[in-house]
């Protein structure tokens, strides 16, 4: 599985993998179950993020969540 989108999203990803392995499994099942193959999570500096499934190509892309 690649990931893909937003530099600063993708480090916040790979911390919160270092950090909690099993939300990160849960992020990805989420993504993948969806009907609109998004989760969302935070990041430590409070930053939310939006990952999307692309299931034709296996790819997770994450994005900056737009403001509430």
């Amino acid at each position: 599985m690649r990931v893909v989108g937003d530099d600063d999203g993708v480090a916040a990803l790979k911390a919160l993998a270092a950090d909690n392995r099993d939300y990160l499994k849960f992020l990805i099942t989420e993504a993948q179950s969806n009907s609109d193959h998004t989760a969302s999570f935070r990041a430590a500096d409070d930053t939310r993020w939006v990952v999307r499934f692309h299931p034709e190509s296996g790819e997770l892309e994450v994005r900056r969540a737009p403001a509430p």
